[in-house]
């Protein structure tokens, strides 16, 4: 009984286990997928994160093309801003700048009363107005500016010289000219600015009085040169000539056509009058 036992150990399957054979496959009761080695529920696992991954692609990849998609849709943003800002700007220059004429020109009224100071500071000298809306006033006299200098000769002498019509100077020019171009009435309207930037006395109203003053200088001596000779200048006087123009017969009116005369003081040449005169006329 005792060899039979011995002679077939573990028949009964309470023997000790032996060790699989080198030729079966270890995996083949397990579930694991053939030629990986990896438990087919873990390998389930790992496919999906891997398609996770892939398709999150870790920010690098479709997170970069959206940035650069965000910035080229901005830059049309961007240049249309920059558009409307620029024509906001320059509607607002045209308003500020229609708006200061307008209120210049205009009849007297609260507005411009009121901010006179600025509007003029606005304008003169460069963007000066001579016109009015609504109320024109047209020239009811006919005016000549004669000009006349004191030089000193080569021998210390004082000697004035003739008078001379600077207004026939502006007629001369522009007689024949259909299209006149204001540089030819330099004269008249620096006269005209002369007039409204002085006082009764010659004396010049602020900043823009002597500003036009020493423009009307410089204007004169320049076409005093042929009189002055290389004598050296040292004061100019004006004389003004004026005479009221006739009414329309239909009016029934009449005004004495004589000839005024008023003789302006004399105002003195300096060395700066003197150099400005190399570009004038």
């Amino acid at each position: 009984m005792r060899a039979e036992a011995e002679a077939e150990p573990g028949a009964d399957g309470g023997g000790i286990p032996t060790a699989p054979d080198a030729d079966t496959d270890p995996g083949a009761d397990s579930g694991a997928e053939p030629g990986t080695g990896t438990d087919r529920d873990t390998g389930t696992r790992t496919d999906a994160a891997t398609a996770e991954d892939a398709s999150t692609g870790d920010g690098t990849g479709d997170g970069a093309g959206d940035g650069a998609g965000d910035r080229a849709a901005a830059e049309p943003r961007v240049a249309r801003l920059t558009v409307v800002a620029a024509a906001v700007v320059v509607l607002l220059a045209v308003l500020v700048h229609a708006g200061m004429v307008f209120f210049h020109v205009a009849p007297k009224n609260a507005v411009n009363t009121e901010h006179k100071k600025v509007i003029d500071t606005y304008l003169f000298p460069e963007l000066a107005q001579n016109w009015g809306v609504f109320a024109p006033n047209p020239l009811l006299t006919n005016s000549r500016v004669m000009a006349r200098a004191e030089v000193r000769t080569a021998d210390g002498k004082r000697a004035t010289t003739l008078w001379v019509d600077m207004t026939a100077y502006d007629l001369r020019t522009l007689r024949g000219t259909l299209v006149p171009s204001m540089t030819m009435e330099q004269f008249r309207q620096g006269w005209n600015n002369y007039n409204r930037t002085h006082d009764r006395a010659g004396r010049p109203i602020g900043k823009l009085g002597l500003l036009t003053e020493q423009y009307l200088k410089r204007l004169t001596l320049a076409r005093l040169r042929s009189v002055v000779g290389g004598n050296s200048v040292q004061r100019i006087q004006f004389r003004e000539l004026t005479q009221a123009i006739q009414p329309p017969e239909w009016t029934g009116r009449k005004v004495s056509d004589v000839w005024k005369s008023r003789d302006f003081a004399w105002l003195p040449v300096t060395r700066n009058d003197l150099e400005g005169t190399v570009a004038g006329r």
